[in-house]
């Protein structure tokens, strides 16, 4: 599923925990940007409302109307869509660019975009969607089939591309060629313009999450031959003059600036498609250190309110009302500053772990690390509750069944002690192994430069030592981190991983035993996880498992029934072995100060919610 250019770094969450949403990804992103702040209590139903709505009222107060939001993000890489790999660019992305699709508010449940509606083939592999009449891009030109077209082919083939496989066999599956050395044939790609207005995808097979798919910031329409990195095309401009300083999409804020590592400002599309934005733009102030974008955030240079844990008070919290979604909506305060700010704390698609390769940590050991840790222990004591313990790589809102079964099948499975140390289980398996008190066995975990992760560590390194294993503790740069994993230098480490795409495949797909063999060209993928050197039959049973998830990917409820089944099988099989250790599942909290008025965020996550439906009123 996965190859060196196709892991995606975005994707991949350092594991920090450091933040009020702990978004700490490739692009390091960490205590300031939008993701560490709260939603307004609004009401759901006014706020759809208005999000229905295509004009802003004239009869607006012009002041409110031409203010800025103000927000904190962390250092960018690019604008342009097939080449983010970073949550700071891809946050900034969403509001330049627009999809067929759309995660509507971070929901993942998507809806059209500029797509005005679609229609799907009988047997699921083709897709034909109807383009609105009235979008058009930032430079004035509609948007047409043709756009799309162009797009999806950078997106295939373009060497700047870092989501290749998205659309490739393992993903998608759009039809296309490649030539002996694998490489896209420009404009093999089974892609049609019907017309102006109406394009035609086919695709291989059938796959259950395209919509979901198209929905991505990847598959942004940018206008056809705007930069000359697609084979057919010469470029109306230099590659770096797009992704750097002339972004051209057709989302609800057109691109102003960007200086690297200080700003960046984006300002009202006044000829959008959808809601036109209610505020002037938006500027993110590039602030990387956890306790300077505290500091920002306490002086009201941001509109939203970044809260690092180690600034963190759980007991400021008050929560008034959960709502139909399971958000807890309420306050946050009184903070350094006096202020008491507006909260939100819901659940994202995500999970956290412990990395465990077979390769360089023997069996006995990774099961001891599993009957010591105490997931919940570990939320409560190192992550001050912000987020849930996890015993599955999937996710609660997308596992078979969702949240009621996931924890079921956790309770009664999980083989390690659920919610429980277990160090009597922990020494007798190292003891079955030969290891004792003058023969411990050792082992080094390696987390990016994090207190949190390093906290956590410390409280399973005092456990281990009770159970004959010496856990030595080290830090790494996150981007030394993933280096060493892909090249099988890796015993225990801390990582996440956050959606692609809402289902359990894109989670499982990173450890599938094949694809983390570090004799690979190009070394270990994935999860890192070198899984295929195992004694124990558990990788096989995983891949099985795998294959009968990729030989029933259509979006009908039997096949739909099959993968969830392998679903669980793969998720038994990671237990058995004990592969990777599941940690906790980050619960993201929005604060902000009383002026800010937003819809809610879904599971989706704030990078992925759009802000023309932002309200400011008077800051006084």
């Amino acid at each position: 599923m996965t190859d060196n250019t196709s892991i995606d770094r975005r994707r991949f969450l350092k594991a920090t925990g450091g933040t009020a949403s702990a978004v700490a990804v490739a692009g390091c992103l960490g205590g300031g940007d939008d993701g560490d702040s709260t939603d307004t209590p609004a009401d759901t139903e006014s706020m759809d409302t208005a999000t229905e709505q295509t004009t802003r009222d004239t009869g607006e107060d012009r002041e409110l109307l031409d203010k800025t939001f103000q927000l904190i993000n962390s250092t960018m890489s690019t604008l342009d869509p097939v080449a983010a790999t970073d949550t700071a660019s891809g946050t900034v992305i969403q509001n330049v660019f627009d999809a067929l699709m759309n995660y509507p508010n971070g929901e993942i449940e998507v809806v059209p975009l500029l797509a005005a509606d679609y229609e799907v083939s009988d047997d699921f592999t083709t897709y034909t969607f109807n383009i609105k009449e009235d979008a058009q891009f930032h430079n004035g030109d509609e948007v047409t089939a043709q756009d799309f077209i162009y797009s999806f082919e950078r997106l295939a083939g373009s060497s700047n591309s870092r989501r290749q496989y998205f659309t490739a066999s393992g993903a998608m599956g759009i039809e296309q060629e490649t030539d002996g050395d694998g490489n896209y044939e420009w404009g093999s790609l089974g892609a049609t313009a019907v017309d102006d207005k109406t394009l035609e995808l086919s695709l291989e097979t059938p796959f259950a999450s395209t919509l979901e798919m198209l929905a991505y910031t990847s598959f942004s329409a940018i206008p056809e031959g705007i930069v000359g990195d697609h084979g057919d095309y010469e470029g109306e401009m230099a590659y770096e003059d797009f992704a750097r300083n002339n972004p051209i999409g057709a989302g609800p804020f057109e691109f102003e600036s960007w200086e690297t590592n200080t700003s960046c400002d984006i300002v009202r599309n006044e000829d959008y498609h959808g809601p036109v934005p209610h505020v002037a733009g938006v500027h993110w102030q590039v602030i990387t250190d956890p306790d300077a974008s505290y500091n920002y955030g306490q002086n009201k240079n941001s509109d939203l309110v970044s809260m690092p844990t180690s600034q963190y008070d759980p007991s400021l919290v008050s929560v008034e009302q959960t709502d139909s979604k399971g958000r807890e909506i309420g306050t946050y305060g009184p903070m350094r500053n006096g202020e008491t700010a507006q909260y939100l704390k819901y659940s994202t698609i995500n999970t956290f772990y412990l990395g465990l390769n077979a390769k360089n940590v023997e069996a006995p050991a990774r099961k001891a690390m599993a009957y010591a840790m105490n997931q919940e222990e570990g939320v409560d004591e190192v992550f001050k509750g912000r987020g849930t313990a996890a015993y599955h790589l999937t996710p609660p809102g997308i596992y078979p069944g969702q949240a009621e079964a996931y924890k079921a099948h956790a309770e009664e499975r999980y083989p390690y002690g659920y919610n429980e140390t277990l160090l009597g289980e922990a020494r007798q398996v190292m003891e079955d192994a030969g290891y004792g008190p003058n023969n411990k066995y050792e082992v080094t975990l390696t987390t990016y430069e994090s207190d949190t992760w390093q906290g956590l560590g410390t409280i399973l390194r005092d456990k281990l030592a009770n159970a004959h294993v010496n856990l030595q503790l080290e830090e790494a740069p996150f981007s030394t981190l993933l280096n060493r994993g892909r090249n099988g230098n890796l015993g225990a480490y801390s990582l996440g991983w956050v959606m692609d795409w809402p289902a359990p495949d894109n989670f499982l797909g990173q450890a599938v035993p094949e694809l983390t063999n570090t004799d690979q060209e190009g070394g270990a993928q994935g999860f890192y996880l070198d899984w295929d050197d195992s004694e124990s039959d558990a990788p096989q049973r995983a891949s099985d498992a795998w294959d009968r998830i990729k030989n029933n990917p259509a979006p009908t409820e039997d096949a739909q029934q099959i993968r969830n089944e392998a679903y669980v099988e793969m998720e038994e099989a990671l237990w058995d072995d004990m592969i990777l250790l599941p940690a906790y599942h980050r619960a993201d909290e929005r604060m902000a100060y009383d002026w800010v008025d937003m819809p809610r965020v879904g599971a989706g996550g704030g990078s992925r919610q759009k802000l023309n439906n932002v309200y400011l009123n008077d800051r006084s």
